[in-house]
Formats: structure tokens, C-alpha cells, sequence
């Protein structure tokens, strides 16, 4: 009988299918972020939950918009959206005002808290990437933000 071959070693990034590595990515990108939150007393005294720091970017970007806009954007019911804006009101980040023009809906507006608040969160995800990048090099990660912004900029305009 012939000797047994050894395994190949494979390197990690090699084993991990492309798919699976952009998920994994996704998800501990995730994880690391809401645990930095958890440790930001300002978002555990406002009462802050999963979602409230994308509406705000939306918002941000859209005022004044409606909230079904923003469910839109994140990919989100409508429905879903409602207790995110009812925490972001409550903390005073977010403004619901009536729309002039079609008096069944609401517009939102950042508040100048919210967008102190926005900036907080800024700065916690770029702690988040920086960290979850560290790996690369500045020329690998501009490489890599070229790419997802390509990716991201394709699959937006859907």
C-alpha cells in the first residue's frame, strides 16, 4: 500500500468561498459595531437599538424625507422602521413633522442633537473599519474601498 499523501495546507482566505467571505465580513463588521455601541453610554441611555445609526445616515442624506423612503433605502418594511423612529424621536435626534404636501405622512428631519449623535456614530464605525481593515495595507485597503464602492454603486442603481 502506497503511503498516505498529507493533507495540502491551505491558507484561511483560500478555504473560505467568496460568498462566504463577504457574508462573514458583513457579519463580523456587524458584531464589532454593536459591541462598540454597547459600550457608549450615550447610546444605552438614549435606548439605541440595530438600525437606528442607518435610518439616521438616510435621513441625513434625504432630508426632509418620508419614512417609507427610508424603509426603502434600508431595505426595510415600513412597518419595521416605525420603532426606530419612535427611539430616535424619543433621544431627540429626530424630528416628525408633517408633510405640507400630503398631510397622511410624516417627513423627517435630523435634529441639531441627531446630527451630533450622527457624528458620534461616524466616528464609532470608522473605529469599527479601521479595525476590521487592519489587515490591509493603505494601498490594499484603497484597492479594497475602490472595489465595494464599484460593487455597491452597481447594486444601488437597481
Amino acid at each position: 500500500m502506497p503511503p498516505k499523501a498529507s493533507p495540502a495546507r491551505v491558507e484561511p482566505e483560500a478555504a473560505i468561498p467568496y460568498t462566504t467571505a463577504i457574508a462573514g465580513l458583513a457579519n463580523l463588521s456587524r458584531r464589532l459595531f454593536r459591541e462598540r455601541l454597547a459600550g457608549e453610554s450615550w447610546v444605552v441611555e438614549a435606548g439605541l437599538k440595530q438600525g437606528c445609526y442607518g435610518a439616521m445616515t438616510w435621513i441625513n442624506r434625504l432630508e426632509p424625507v418620508s419614512q417609507k423612503r427610508v424603509a426603502t433605502e434600508l431595505g426595510r418594511d415600513p412597518s419595521d422602521l416605525v420603532e426606530v423612529i419612535d427611539i430616535l424621536e424619543r433621544a431627540g435626534f429626530v424630528a416628525r413633522e408633517r408633510d405640507d404636501r400630503d398631510r397622511r405622512r410624516y417627513s423627517l428631519r435630523l435634529t441639531p442633537t441627531g446630527r451630533g449623535a450622527l457624528a458620534r456614530f461616524d466616528a464609532v464605525a470608522a473605529d469599527v473599519e479601521d479595525e476590521a481593515l487592519g489587515a490591509l495595507s493603505p494601498r490594499e485597503r484603497a484597492q479594497f474601498e475602490h472595489l465595494v464602492r464599484k460593487v455597491f454603486s452597481r447594486l444601488a442603481g437597481r
